[in-house]
């Protein structure tokens, strides 16, 4: 990317997040004076968060999607939030139980931490973080990869960028309905994409709200009143699940943003139970209804959670019955809204507000869609397997592979915490206790969890994804037991949480050798060294302003490093014919793709949109609900022709090399090959012949 052409798109993302930041400071300023410096932290992430996606998704939705219409709405957001008027003082005598202003009650003290304790939590997040930063070196200055960000995440964007709306289903390979998922993840992703209709950002906002689900976790665990060692510790084993790492850094999905909301509106919940603060209630709906926009286990994570929490506040002795039913319906209408765009998009475009599921009752079809033949042939649950152990054992070595001992030891903790949680009983370690459980079996439901061929689920661990939520209720309900234990089982339960981090950080982060684990641990070490400095200077005002204007220099020269590094020689040199299409198509062409290619290698997808997203990009076939292929060569050729490509990519099947009929129907149609590989051919038209008609 050009120097000039990367300075403005820096400046037009800065000018957006100086933005999102002045309008979340403001309402946080204004109204949530009355948490301390974490919760406030987090609400902040929450407003933010739900302020950037605002501000993207609202001209994605009137179809005028731009840099500039973006900053329009990021100067309406900025007015809007002068608006907010302070919150009202709490008067010495406090009105009843449901008013904006109520004195919470003082929280019982939380059980002291010993040095030990202190020690082996300062051991794990060390860990954790030596793990992380070692695979993010790795990852940094290379593109991105997977097969889910490179069939469908970054190339909806993409589409969204070119067509400047939402109101199409991208979809760019067959049988399947990736156009069709929520995508507030997406969002966020496009907010680091569209300054310069490029990737090389992506990874930034997934890791931040990876660090952000730790702190989260590590809240809630403090809120129920865990012993502060064990709240750190809870915050670093959810970074060291093995499926948590494999998600965020290399592929850079959007899971982590789920992850992060949901565990924030955990905590603000619970605060809400405690202190019946109108504005806990609205800061937890709307970070649950981002995370339930934001994947299609979103929906089921937080509807458990949601349905839990209702229940347990009807059931409230001491709750009014019409202030229960107020607060559910209020918590139920925000968080629906968190997945309406993406409801209305479905419902406009596939006339089904839930594609690809049929909704059906009472035998009758409410919104019907077309047999999922992937879901059939693949898209396998637990239950598709209770009656085979011998798949079931290797079902659970997938899960194993994924959740790593911490869900062994999650298990425990909620066991234990149900033991030790009798008189008297605390409703919210109930709570979330219960919640967790229920959401085990809603897990094995979900398609996909038992991913594979029919009795072959190879493909699970990936899944296990859809279980992490289980992991943000159970683990602070564990720091909680920890600190209701004997020494000796603190300690042991301890010890475990800090063995089994080590070992899901070293598998999920795949460490390789010591050199890059104790270059991490001396950048962590400088970067702590840094930070506390600068806390012990803090009020020396010049000095921060210095170290600001540095640090923003600093990551100005690295987001320079980053992008050359990956788009110098972006996606070159993994796949022959992937090399070809990059050089014959760098931009402004109409890329056609064909046939079926196999998942073990570079997927072209997001490839063939170029560095800067200039190409046009579609699948050969045509929509009937689902994407499928041309079925007959006539038609295929036909739809060459209407088309007008400039090059097709023809796979060559899913176990290469395979004659792909495509491949055929092409040659046939005079198109040339100018690349093989293993895995795909790439074509050019046939030449265009004296006195004819040009293309």
């Amino acid at each position: 990317m050009p120097l000039e052409d990367f300075l403005t798109g820096s400046v037009l993302f800065a000018l957006m997040a100086l933005a999102v930041l002045v309008a979340t400071g403001l309402v946080v300023q204004r109204r949530l004076g009355h948490l301390d410096r974490v919760e406030r932290l987090l609400a902040a992430v929450v407003i933010g968060t739900a302020v950037l996606i605002g501000v993207h998704l609202s001209p994605l939705l009137l179809g005028i999607l731009t840099q500039a219409t973006v900053l329009v709405a990021c100067v309406l957001a900025v007015v809007i939030a002068t608006r907010v008027k302070p919150a009202v003082p709490a008067p010495s005598h406090p009105p009843a139980a449901e008013e904006e202003h109520d004195e919470a009650p003082a929280p019982a003290p939380a059980p002291q931490s010993t040095r030990l304790e202190w020690a082996l939590a300062a051991t794990a997040s060390a860990v954790v973080l030596v793990a992380l930063l070692t695979d993010l070196k790795r990852w940094a200055t290379n593109e991105l990869v997977g097969v889910d960000p490179l069939t469908f995440h970054l190339p909806n964007i993409g589409r969204w960028i070119q067509t400047h709306s939402l109101w199409q289903i991208d979809q760019f390979v067959p049988l399947l309905a990736h156009g069709n998922y929520p995508n507030n993840g997406d969002v966020v992703m496009l907010s680091t994409v569209l300054p310069w209709h490029n990737d090389f950002l992506v990874r930034a906002p997934i890791l931040f709200f990876l660090l952000v689900t730790a702190v989260a976790v590590a809240a809630v665990a403090r809120e129920l009143r865990a012993p502060p060692a064990a709240a750190v510790l809870a915050g670093a084993a959810i970074l060291s699940v093995p499926i948590v790492g494999l998600a965020t850094i290399p592929r850079a999905l959007p899971d982590a943003l789920l992850w992060a909301t949901y565990a924030c509106g955990v905590l603000f919940l619970l605060r809400h139970a405690r202190t019946a603060r109108r504005s806990d209630l609205w800061l937890a709906a709307t970070a649950l209804a981002i995370a339930f926009g934001t994947k299609w286990y979103g929906l089921s994570s937080v509807g458990i959670l949601v349905a839990v929490w209702i229940a347990a506040r009807l059931l409230a002795r001491d709750v009014p019955r019409r202030l229960a039913l107020r607060d559910g319906v209020l918590l139920a209408i925000v968080v629906g809204l968190g997945d309406a765009a993406w409801a209305a998009r479905n419902l406009v475009e596939s006339h089904n507000p839930f594609f690809p599921a049929k909704i059906a009752a009472f035998g009758i079809t409410i919104f019907d869609a077309p047999r999922d033949i992937i879901v059939e042939q693949v898209g396998f649950n637990f239950y598709d397997y209770l009656g085979d152990p011998p798949v079931l054992r290797q079902l659970g070595g997938q899960v194993f592979d994924g959740l790593g001992v911490l869900a062994i030891v999650c298990a425990i903790g909620l066991v234990v915490a149900a033991i030790l949680n009798r008189r008297p009983t605390d409703r919210r370690v109930v709570l979330l206790s219960v919640a967790a459980v229920t959401l085990v079996p809603v897990y094995m439901w979900l398609p996909g969890t038992a991913l594979g061929l029919k009795g072959n689920p190879s493909l699970a661990s990936g899944n296990t994804r859809y279980a992490v939520p289980i992991l943000l209720l159970a683990l602070p309900v564990l720091a909680w037991a920890i600190g209701r234990l004997p020494r000796w089982a603190r300690l042991g339960l301890q010890a475990a949480l800090v063995a089994g981090g080590a070992a899901g950080a070293y598998n999920g982060y795949e460490i390789q050798g010591a050199r890059g684990p104790v270059l991490s641990a001396i950048a962590l070490g400088l970067a702590a060294a840094a930070g506390w400095a600068l806390w012990r200077l803090r009020r020396n005002a010049a000095l921060l302003v210095a170290a600001a204007v540095v640090a923003a220099l600093v990551c100005l020269a690295g987001a320079y490093r980053i992008d050359q590094r990956i788009n110098d020689a972006r996606y070159l040199g993994v796949d022959p014919a992937i090399d070809t299409l990059l050089k014959v198509a760098p931009t402004g062409k109409r890329i056609g793709l064909a046939a079926d290619w196999s998942v073990g290698g570079l997927t072209p997808i997001w490839p063939a949109f170029g560095t800067r997203i200039g190409n046009d990009v579609s699948y050969i076939g045509y929509f009937d609900g689902f994407l499928r292929k041309e079925p007959t060569e006539a038609r295929f050729q036909a739809a060459l022709k209407r088309g007008r490509y400039d090059v097709i990519v023809v796979g060559r099947g899913f176990y290469p090399p395979q004659n792909t009929r495509e491949q055929r129907w092409a040659l046939d149609a005079g198109w040339r090959t100018i690349a093989l590989s293993t895995r795909l051919r790439v074509l050019v038209p046939p030449p265009v012949v004296s006195g004819s008609r040009p293309r």
